[in-house]
């Protein structure tokens, strides 16, 4: 199945990634308007779950009394309880993740989307950026990533929604129940309420489920089961049956049975849209889920072996075996972003981005660095700027560009356009240095020359020579 997800279609705003602003610093209000290369930050790191780390402080924290102090103990009280602590999220329960389902294949991959982002600004501002940094980007938000479950000989085949819904199911009752809920039952079936006759006997208590307090009707009346798996199916199939059971609770209060009399007189049936079929009447849900089978099963579903699920997908749409894959996987890769680089390469080769080992990380950049070719003469410019970098590797661009030029950056206005006319045609040469691999500029807009020279290495103190004895 071609891959059609939320984060392929979804139109990308760069400015709103996580910590990874690519925009000119200089051109945005109230910055510093010194021209340079547009400032890129990957520095950033998605939250943590319960809000950002504190500093490390383990220099300063005092140190711990022995657990046989006994004594020191005793002087200072007794143990507080560990009970649950206020606001502590740990302490609320926690809802299991069912097991994951067997038989798949699964990887999770940038979204497309994201990785078209990606190629034009990187083409755009000429940056060399570590994957490391752009699998956080990614990881910052949900519909930023796709899974991708694919079939193994011993799995089962994959239920895939047409309609645009994400849906995703293992078995035909998972995916006949969801009808009931998906947003496109309205066009396949209307809903009318007719007058039936009220119901006869001695009622003493109502069951009410209390997930959405929705009145089912006496245990002891005959259509007690009916209208239960009724509302199950049409609202809480994502859950199991028994969990559902034991939400519902019984009120014996008189006027709680009297307000289900005065309505139980009505019932609820339904009517199919398609042609031909107006004036058939499904008067309970088995009926309406046999049509549904019978007739639109086959175009509402299709079977497939692989599929892409995007990390946003609401978990009520899909088999609880996928679902938990999604929350396991991306919680995962959330925590240890590097799972990612891999198919963050496959990704970026396909958009015919140069991949490359340098300061023993893997990134991306206009181009591969590559050392200048013996035979290859340089204008005097390019030439300075190239030997700039040799010799302050590291350094930020805007120090190369005040230096080479002879123009610093003023503080007024009109210090500042001389400053940018100065540094346009630099602006220019280096551009096509980035372009061949000659020179690189990273995310915090630092120079490098990446060929026979390195980060500068601390400055140490000359030793004399020894001359051996021959």
């Amino acid at each position: 199945m071609e891959d059609s997800t939320q984060g392929g279609n979804t139109p990308f705003d760069l400015s709103e990634l996580t910590g990874f602003q690519f925009g000119p610093a200089w051109a945005k209000p109230g910055a510093d308007t010194a021209p340079s290369l547009p400032k890129m930050r990957t520095d950033e790191r998605p939250e943590r779950r319960g809000g950002p780390r504190r500093p490390n402080m383990t220099d300063r924290r005092a140190p711990r009394p022995r657990r046989d102090d006994q004594a020191g103990a005793s002087e200072r009280g007794p143990r507080r309880s560990a009970g649950p602590r206020r606001g502590n999220r740990d302490s609320a329960p926690r809802r299991e993740l069912p097991q994951p389902a067997d038989g798949f294949r699964v990887e999770l991959r940038p979204a497309n989307g994201v990785l078209e982002l990606f190629s034009k600004e990187i083409a755009r501002h000429k940056r060399a950026l570590p994957l490391l940094d752009l699998s956080r980007v990614v990881m910052a938000a949900k519909d930023r990533y796709d899974l991708v479950f694919m079939k193994l000989e011993n799995g089962s085949m994959l239920i895939h929604s047409t309609k645009g819904d994400a849906a995703c199911w293992l078995t035909e009752a998972e995916a006949v129940a969801y009808m009931w809920s998906a947003p496109w039952f309205s066009e396949l079936y209307t809903t009318e309420e007719i007058e039936t006759e009220a119901p006869k006997g001695t009622f003493t208590a109502i069951a009410t489920c209390t997930l959405g307090n929705e009145v089912i009707g006496p245990v002891n009346w005959h259509g007690y089961q009916a209208a239960l798996m009724t509302l199950y199916r049409s609202k809480y199939s994502n859950m199991a049956l028994d969990a559902f059971k034991n939400r519902i609770t019984l009120n014996k209060e008189e006027e709680a049975v009297q307000n289900w009399l005065a309505g139980a007189g009505k019932k609820t049936v339904w009517k199919p849209t398609r042609e031909g079929a107006t004036d058939i009447v499904l008067e309970d849900a088995k009926a309406v889920e046999a049509d549904f089978v019978a007739n639109h099963y086959g175009k509402v579903y299709e079977t497939v072996d692989k599929v892409f699920i995007n990390g946003a997908t609401p978990r009520k749409v899909l088999s609880p075996g996928l679902a938990a894959h999604l929350a396991i996987l991306s919680d995962k890769t959330r925590h240890s972003p590097q799972m990612l680089i891999p198919n963050l390469c496959h990704g970026l080769a396909r958009h015919h981005m140069p991949i490359y080992k340098w300061q023993g990380n893997h990134f991306t950049g206009p181009s591969r660095v590559r050392a200048i070719p013996t035979d290859t003469v340089l204008a005097d410019r390019m030439m300075a700027i190239v030997n700039w970098s040799k010799e302050h590797s590291g350094e930020k661009v805007e120090a190369m560009f005040a230096e080479l030029s002879g123009v610093p950056v003023g503080t007024d206005d009109e210090s500042r356009k001389a400053a940018s006319e100065a540094y346009a045609p630099y602006t220019a040469d280096m551009i096509w240095l980035l372009e061949q691999g000659f020179v690189v500029v990273t995310g915090d807009n630092s120079i490098w020359y990446p060929k026979g020279s390195a980060a500068p290495e601390p400055t140490k103190p000359e030793q004399p020579r020894r001359h051996r004895r021959k």
